[in-house]
């Protein structure tokens, strides 16, 4: 009997009696709940000091987001960011490799942990799609909303995730750029001058490029996992050591690189961007085993998100304090 039909049946302990909203609620946030450190949280970040840039350097004051509407647009902004998450953790988390994977490394996953069934699962992304894209064109993000949408067909149906580490690593790029993308725009509001968009799509390249070469780092953690489902990963391809110098290079780069972008002379800050970088590298270097390499995942997110703090730090910025 194939895994997708014994998780049909396989929810006895839960019957439709004891499956209240509350249950269908908690099992949907249990669908996102890996990704809000690695979504969520920095994608809002990214959209919030975007949007702060853009009201602190405008000229024409008369299109500075006030701060009633900044506040009501953080709402949607954050609804959109989880509704296409869901997209995404669905559509993935269906798949029978990712269940074999899950299997091992996340079992209170609600499709391992029998919550519901993987045709209910494939119903509610159906309607989630759905949802998604009718709310993005009500809200100006429908160009980001349906590229991520393709980005997750290829990932996924098409097993873009699959087929090698850095078309994988790409697509991750791509797909994390759109969540930023989407994000900035639903809290603008759509509004953005020229000069805002060209900064936009050039900061957004260099975060993909920063992704494309860093992303890896959640890799060691899960190397049983994705032995498990045959995914070609870094240190699987290429070898544990390898992969881990590699993400040692690029993240000491890229904590230098960034600062430069952004013509950060705040030192302080800096030094705080590298230091994290130094450590995440001390950590990669130890290889202390599954406990210190989650760590090292962890740190990255913080390391990304301080990354997306840099427009804030720019000469004059909002927290320039020098």
């Amino acid at each position: 009997m194939s895994l997708n039909k014994q998780l049909d049946i396989g929810i006895g302990r839960y019957t439709q009696r004891n499956r209240t909203i509350g249950f269908h609620i908690q099992s949907l946030i249990l669908f996102t709940k890996s990704d809000f450190k690695t979504v969520v949280l920095p994608q809002s970040v990214f959209a919030i000091v975007m949007a702060l840039y853009r009201t602190q350097f405008t000229v024409d004051s008369a299109q500075q987001l006030g701060v009633s509407t900044l506040a009501k647009r953080f709402a949607y902004m954050l609804t959109w960011i989880w509704l296409h998450l869901l997209v995404e953790n669905i559509s993935n988390q269906q798949r029978p490799e990712s269940l074999v994977e899950d299997a091992i490394n996340k079992p209170w996953r609600p499709l391992t942990a029998g919550r519901l069934t993987v045709t209910e699962a494939r119903a509610t992304l159906r309607t989630t799609v759905l949802i998604s894209v009718t709310i993005s064109f009500f809200l100006d993000s429908y160009m980001p909303s349906v590229s991520l949408m393709v980005l997750i067909w290829l990932y996924n149906d098409l097993e873009g995730s699959g087929v090698g580490p850095w078309q994988r690593n790409g697509l991750n790029a791509a797909g994390l750029s759109c969540f930023g993308w989407g994000a900035v725009t639903v809290l603008l509001g759509g509004q953005m001058d020229q000069k805002t968009e060209s900064l936009l799509r050039n900061w957004c390249a260099l975060m993909a490029a920063v992704i494309l070469t860093t992303v890896h780092a959640q890799d060691f953690a899960d190397i049983d996992g994705d032995k498990a489902r045959g995914r070609k990963t870094m240190p699987l391809l290429y070898g544990d050591n390898l992969s881990r110098w590699g993400l040692v290079s690029f993240v000491i780069l890229w904590s230098l690189v960034c600062p430069i972008f952004w013509n950060i002379s705040n030192e302080l800050f800096k030094q705080s961007v590298l230091g994290v970088g130094l450590i995440i590298s001390g950590l990669v270097m130890v290889q202390g085993g599954r406990e210190t390499d989650e760590w090292v995942w962890k740190l990255w997110c913080l390391w990304a998100t301080m990354l997306y703090l840099l427009p804030l730090f720019t000469d004059g910025g909002i927290l320039d304090w020098e």
